[in-house]
This record gives structure tokens, sequence and C-alpha cells, in this order.
């Protein structure tokens, strides 16, 4: 978040103006596939609800799938984010504090747009969505990083071994949660299944942490 407030800051007023008509174009794309569902939705509907000209459009996004790249992109900030609150603690909680963090404001996007990212999943072909490029892997990287310092990791196995096996109950969870008639919270659910999945692969039997199992 400081980078970007300090990047707008050295910005012109016509990038300002430029990036603010980004992000009103990308609320009403969020709103509009929320409400309506993503394959119910134009181009025409996003930018009549932005209240800007068609072809205003086709300069921050040139699609709906620039949309859902977009939404993306911008979770990594999220998680850079949730990441920086956690940096001290234990291993177990900061497994379940970070995507306590972060699933709190991602989930704020509503059901429907998230649903259209998991749709999305094998559209982008010059994109891996679960790169471990991306800043979402690096932070898992960096808790089982921790966890190896602090001695509850197995030492010799591989740090990627760890962190995929996270992001696999992440992205299980996400799909799961886009299926569930329940009303449930995703955070709720994402910190529940993550902190069964991180206290398997330390091989303890309970945690002394201050999180805990709840029912979801």
């Amino acid at each position: 978040m400081k980078e970007t407030n300090e990047a707008n800051a050295n910005m012109t007023k016509r990038q300002l103006q430029a990036l603010k008509t980004k992000n009103k174009i990308y609320q009403a794309a969020v709103q509009e596939i929320n409400e309506k569902g993503y394959n119910n939705v134009n181009i025409e509907d996003i930018t009549k609800a932005a209240e800007v000209a068609k072809g205003t459009f086709d300069v921050p996004f040139d699609s709906k799938e620039a949309i859902i790249l977009y939404t993306f992109e911008h979770s990594d900030e999220i998680y850079e984010e949730a990441y920086e609150k956690i940096e001290g603690e234990s291993f177990l909680d900061m497994a379940v504090h970070f995507v306590r963090y972060s699933y709190r404001e991602y989930e704020k996007r509503g059901k429907g747009i998230i649903r259209a990212m998991i749709s999305n999943y094998f559209h982008f072909e010059d994109y891996e969505i679960y790169s471990h490029d991306r800043g979402l892997y690096k932070c898992l990287l960096r808790i089982v990083r921790e966890g190896k310092k602090q001695g509850v990791l197995d030492a010799e196995t591989p740090a990627e071994y760890y962190a995929d096996m996270l992001l696999s109950t992440m992205v299980g969870v996400e799909v799961m949660w886009c299926f569930d008639d329940l009303g449930r919270s995703l955070a709720e659910m994402m910190e529940d299944a993550i902190l069964v999945t991180a206290i398997g692969l330390t091989g303890v039997e309970e945690h002394d942490g201050d999180t805990e199992i709840t029912a979801s």
C-alpha cells in the first residue's frame, strides 16, 4: 500500500484521472458481475453502470477477461498487506492469520466476481494464475520458511512442497465456497481449512496458539 501511494504521488494529473476512471470502471464491473453473473454482463452494461463513454472501456480494459486478470493482479496487494501484519508470529498463527486478514478483504468483492475468477482459471494462456512469481506464492514461501526456522517444519522437505499444500487448500476452499448455499464466510472457512492443513504439515497433535478450529 505504501508503494502504491508513493507511485500515485508521482503521477501527472492526466495519469491520476486515468487511474480514477479505471477504478470507476472496475468497481462498476464488479458490481454488475456480482448482481447479474459474469456471462450475463457485457461491456455496455459496465460502461453504463460506470457512467463513462463506451470507448473509454478500451483504455484501461479491453475485455471482460481483462477485468478478471486485473482482479488476480490486485489480489497480490491484499496478500502482501496481510503478510505485513503477521511477521514475527508462530508458523501456525502466521498461516491462519494470513488467510484471515487477506480473505476478509478478498471476500468483500462478492461471490459473483470470485466465481468469475475461478471459471477463468484456464483462460489466460500467458498468465499463470498460481505462478511461483506471484505475490501470493511468495508470501506462502515466507511463511513456510519461517516455520522451518522455528523448527516446526521438516528442514529436509522443500519449502515449495509445503507452500503447494497450503495453496492447494486455499484453491479448494475457494471453489467449495462458490458452491456453498449456507451463507458461510469464505474467510472463516479458509481459516478452519488452513489450520487443519498447517497442523498436518507440522505433525503436531494440537495447537497452543491463539487460533482455534471452529465449526463452519
